[in-house]
């Protein structure tokens, strides 16, 4: 095992307000907290009412059965198992404490959200205190964090509970990390493995930091007692996960196929949206809930560039510092005097604390771009921030500062963070309840026609019927290939009476799926009750074409055949429905009036008889 070599220095940095840490980390964490107390008014959204509100499973399931689930398991939902290829048991089991709680009172969700990301400040603090020594430099990082306007979805959304735990244990992992660098306590390996391993039961993306750790404990060898143990302490968190996901849930990781072809067909499109996501991390003054893939994205633009930037410019301080510190070793070892300046020291660290920053931040930014059209912007930009809080700080240590110039460079970021807080203030009440939440996509996305189809779903629920139809037409404007917005539309058309129209948008749906008998089932049902009997009928034939064993469509053909007095076609209709299901009484019946109304008095007879 390495061990630190005599006389070694563990703590370069020096830590100053050790006694004022506490009220200056504290401070922050009230802050974030009572930034975000008003969404404990707020409801269920998006996907939360399919996980939290619609979910038996959530209220009939117990701990150990949730590890062996896949994120989204609700058996109401025609969804395989596994299908997304999400394991987050640890977040599951906070919603599944929550809903014995708080049954479905969206308040408790929101309150355990507000309560975590107030924990993940206090960490955040720490941990840049670890590393830098200066508790308003802390205090100050972990603020941005956790009152920053383009993050506001993981704290006001409950399902992105999964972040937040995420960054929660991410944050205690890396400061036992830190701490162990000048600790002999044992303790601090395993505080930095089970942390990791909660953390990527909360979150997939969580497992990047393993390789960060073991990057940063091989550089930093001479700094731990145990190697061993603490490389130990990072294997083995992503062994056990591995080991519950697909040995015990038997989830498999989803094809990286996608990415990759991504990569390398459309590479724009993940530097634009690394770009674009960065920007809003500096300038999240111009945020949108959701973003539309479109030609910005996949073509030379402003985002490229801001990639490139955010990409380049870091990598290049780090490198010119590197240089400038290995120069400075250099003429320091040939000189008279061989031992370095004091001053030096501190530039040395903040140069290894800046490589660390940099590769937290674009490890868990840049391979996940591609989500940002997936879901509401920022989610992200959670789990990169501590990344580049850690770079910036460590950048503004290695330059020589004057008392004037540190102040008004804390007053600067305190300017910066009360601008935060107001645009937070600002869009919070977006996501007060669909409606709300929808509306806003649309004004900020009128081009999505996935936003026009959702807030038309919310208005309809609230009963505003004629201005959903107006946003189904939008969306079926914006994509005639949406079927589901067809299908939405038809429906409400339907209920309106407009049974001419609804036809005209579901013959759009038949046209996407034609090999759908559900689809050609809904179509038939409409036209009969248009009075087209004769093209209800045709349909109905083709349904049963295709599922030709089924109980509805056999009820539903030979009644159409009835109605048209076509007595012949219905009688073996309803002889193979007695087949399918001979306890059926009604289609008994049926039979029975049929054979009359053909004139086969004895064949009704027998059926009624139950021959």
């Amino acid at each position: 095992m390495a061990s630190a070599p005599k006389g070694t220095q563990t703590r370069v940095l020096p830590k100053a307000g050790y006694r004022s840490r506490w009220l200056v980390f504290g401070a922050a964490a009230l802050v974030a907290l009572l930034l975000y107390l008003p969404t404990l008014r707020y409801g269920f959204v998006w996907d939360d009412r399919m996980l939290i509100l619609d979910n038996p499973f959530l209220g009939r399931t117990n701990p150990v059965d949730i590890f062996t689930r896949e994120f989204w398991n609700n058996p109401d939902v025609d969804r395989s198992a596994g299908a997304m290829s999400y394991y987050r048991p640890l977040a599951n089991l906070s919603l599944y404490v929550e809903r014995k709680t708080w049954g479905l009172r969206p308040a408790g969700y929101h309150l355990t959200n507000t309560i975590v990301n107030a924990a993940v400040v206090f960490l955040m603090c720490l941990l840049l205190w670890e590393l830098f020594g200066s508790v308003w430099l802390a205090g100050l990082g972990g603020l941005l964090v956790g009152i920053h306007p383009a993050m506001n979805c993981v704290i006001t959304f409950i399902l992105n509970r999964t972040y937040l735990l995420a960054l929660l244990f991410l944050l205690a992992s890396g400061h036992a990390l830190a701490r162990g660098q000048r600790g002999r306590a044992r303790f601090w390996p395993a505080l930095f493995g089970g942390s990791l391993l909660l953390s990527a039961l909360a979150l997939e993306a969580s497992l990047v930091f393993a390789a960060l750790a073991a990057v940063w404990l091989l550089a930093n060898r001479t700094r731990y007692r145990r190697l061993l143990i603490w490389m130990a302490a990072t294997m083995l968190p992503v062994a056990a996960y591995l080991l519950l996901r697909l040995g015990i849930a038997r989830i498999p990781f989803a094809s990286s196929y996608p990415l990759m072809r991504l990569a390398i067909t459309e590479p724009l499109r993940v530097i634009d949206t690394f770009g674009q996501q960065l920007q809003l991390l500096v300038f999240p003054f111009n945020q949108k809930v959701i973003y539309v893939p479109a030609k910005p994205f996949t073509s030379f633009s402003v985002y490229t560039i801001l990639g490139l930037l955010f990409l380049g410019l870091p990598l290049y301080a780090m490198i010119r510092l590197g240089r400038s510190t290995d120069r400075h070793r250099d003429m320091h070892g040939a000189s008279s005097n061989p031992k370095p300046r004091r001053s030096a020291q501190p530039e040395v660290e903040a140069g290894r604390l800046g490589w660390y920053g940099y590769a937290w931040m674009v490890l868990f930014l840049l391979p996940f771009a591609h989500l940002l059209f997936l879901g509401p912007s920022g989610r992200m930009l959670y789990l990169a921030a501590p990344g580049a809080l850690i770079l910036l700080a460590a950048l503004y240590r290695t330059a020589n500062h004057k008392r004037l110039t540190t102040r008004v460079a804390y007053g600067a970021i305190l300017l910066y963070a009360a601008l935060f807080a107001a645009q937070t203030l600002r869009r919070n009440p977006i996501w007060h309840d669909e409606l709300s939440l929808t509306r806003a996509m649309v004004l900020e996305a009128p081009a999505s026609a996935v936003g026009h189809l959702n807030y038309g779903w919310a208005l309809e629920a609230v009963g505003r019927k004629e201005e959903a139809i107006e946003q189904y037409r939008l969306a079926v404007g914006i994509n005639p290939n949406y079927d589901r917005a067809h299908l939405c539309l038809a429906l409400a058309l339907t209920d309106r009476g407009d049974l001419p129209g609804a036809i005209r948008e579901l013959r759009e749906v038949v046209r996407l799926h034609p090999e759908s008998w559900k689809v050609r089932n809904n179509l038939a049902v409409t036209l009969k009750d248009n009075g087209q009997l004769d093209s209800a009928i045709v349909e109905y034939r083709e349904a049963l074409r295709l599922n030709p064993n089924s109980v509805l469509l056999l009820n539903n053909l030979s009644h159409a055949y009835m109605q048209i007095g076509d007595v012949r076609q219905a009688i073996p209709l309803f002889k193979a429905l007695l087949r399918l299901n001979p306890d059926l009484a009604s289609a008994r019946a049926d039979l029975a009036a049929a054979y009359r109304k053909a004139g086969m008095p004895d064949s009704a007879a027998l059926v009624e008889g139950g021959k």
